[in-house]
Formats: C-alpha cells, sequence, structure tokens
C-alpha cells in the first residue's frame, strides 16, 4: 500500500515538475523575445497575413501584406495592402492616416512616442510586439518541439485557452502559436486558430502571420517617412467633437 502510495506521488511530483519547466522554457524565451526588440532605435519589417474562415458551408479566404518602417520615438511608416488597404504615416510631427480606396486622408498631431499609440504590428515601436507576446501566452503556455522556417531552426511555443457562456449554450476555443528564430529570437510566426461552436453550428477562423524579413537598427532616412497626399486625393476632418471617423 505503501509503495502504490509513494509511486503516485512520485509520478505527480515528475507531471509537476515537468509542467513547471515548460512554463520556465517559455518565459525564458518570451524573455529573449523582448530584449531582442526593446532596444531598437529604428526597426523595418516586411509581414504577410492571411486569414481564413468558415462558417457552415462557406469558406472565405483573404491575404494581405504590411510593409513598415519606424523611427525612434515616434516616426512610422506602414502601407497595408490587400482586401483593406491603408497607409499610415508619422514625420514626429504630424500623423497621416490614408484610404487609396477611398482616396481620403486625416490629418492629425503625430503622438510623443509610438510606443503609447497602442500595441500590434505595424504601430510603431517593436518593443509593443515582445508585450504582446507576453500577453497571448500569459498562461497555459508551453514549449513544444522545434521546427524549421525557410531552413532556420525556430522555437516553437503554444497556448490554449477556452471559454464557455454563462447558459452553456456556446463555447470557445483559441490557440495560439509562435515560431521564434533560435539564433536572434526575433518572431517569425504566429498562428492563431480560433472556433466558435453553438449547438450543431460552428464558427472556424485562422490566422497566419509571417515575418518575411526583419531588421533591428537599419538606417532610415527622414524622407521616408513623409506623406505627400496624391493628386485628387481630400483631406477629412479626423475622429472627435465636430469631426467624422477616419476612412476605412
Amino acid at each position: 500500500m505503501s509503495t502504490r502510495i509513494f509511486t503516485c506521488l512520485a509520478v505527480g511530483f515528475v507531471l509537476i515538475a515537468g509542467s513547471a519547466s515548460h512554463a520556465q522554457d517559455v518565459q525564458a524565451i518570451l524573455s529573449k523575445v523582448a530584449d531582442a526588440y526593446k532596444n531598437a532605435k529604428s526597426y523595418q519589417a516586411q509581414v504577410t497575413m492571411t486569414e481564413t474562415s468558415q462558417e457552415g458551408g462557406r469558406k472565405r479566404q483573404r491575404t494581405s501584406t504590411m510593409s513598415t518602417k519606424y523611427k525612434a520615438p515616434n516616426k512610422m511608416a506602414t502601407i497595408i495592402q490587400g482586401e483593406q488597404s491603408l497607409q499610415v504615416y508619422s514625420n514626429g510631427e504630424t500623423m497621416y492616416i490614408y484610404s487609396p480606396k477611398e482616396k481620403e486622408y486625416v490629418r492629425m498631431p503625430a503622438p510623443a512616442s509610438l510606443a503609447q499609440a497602442g500595441a500590434g504590428i505595424g504601430s510603431g515601436d517593436p518593443s509593443q510586439i515582445g508585450m504582446q507576446l507576453q500577453m497571448l501566452f500569459a498562461s497555459n503556455a508551453k514549449k513544444l518541439a522545434d521546427r524549421t522556417l525557410g531552413g532556420k531552426p525556430m522555437f516553437v511555443i503554444q497556448s490554449t485557452q477556452t471559454g464557455q457562456s454563462p447558459d452553456g449554450k456556446s463555447s470557445t476555443q483559441m490557440t495560439a502559436t509562435a515560431l521564434i528564430d533560435k539564433a536572434t529570437h526575433l518572431v517569425r510566426q504566429i498562428i492563431i486558430t480560433g472556433t466558435r461552436s453553438m449547438g450543431s453550428e460552428k464558427i472556424s477562423q485562422n490566422i497566419t502571420i509571417t515575418f518575411a524579413s526583419q531588421q533591428i537598427n537599419p538606417s532610415l532616412p527622414d524622407s521616408v517617412f513623409a506623406f505627400r497626399p496624391p493628386a485628387g486625393a481630400k483631406e477629412r476632418k479626423p475622429p472627435g467633437p465636430g469631426g467624422t471617423t477616419p476612412p476605412r
């Protein structure tokens, strides 16, 4: 009897120790990712995002590309091309948001720091990428077996979150996976898969964000952050009292 109890306790200890080790591994990797981005005085990247959604028999896929450049503390040039094309420029004094489809732009004072403008890939300060990953893999994160991407070895971390509505009629599940370059600790790919079930109805969505290239502290002339409204483009008032919403 005592031998069986000892064996169960030993197995339990191994499982707990293994789980703690996974958590430590993930946090160690994320800490190095944050370090890789946090001292960037300038940054540029080429990114592709593919989104696939399915509801019943209807399936939809769309792909967009993004080119982003940044210089501390508040200069940026981000161009998104796809179904919803958008251009965002900040020359350090003025920020412009331009919609090629609508041929309209809004103009507003540039924030003192793009780190304060909101997190997100393409939002400016790349230090926000590390913060986003910390939030995305805050709980239930584990380290998976290494993979290769573009011929380079990658760390792989993954987190799965589940939830249920208060009435129990619907449930959700989201799995986030990040591939991180083992040599540079830069993020190379983020895959987010989510499903929502309501009885026999199921909605699924998959988003894959791939960094085709990234450079930390490249030499970027101020001219790349200048915006000149194209011929025929109209200026709209920024959102706020008496203003309108920015171009879609």
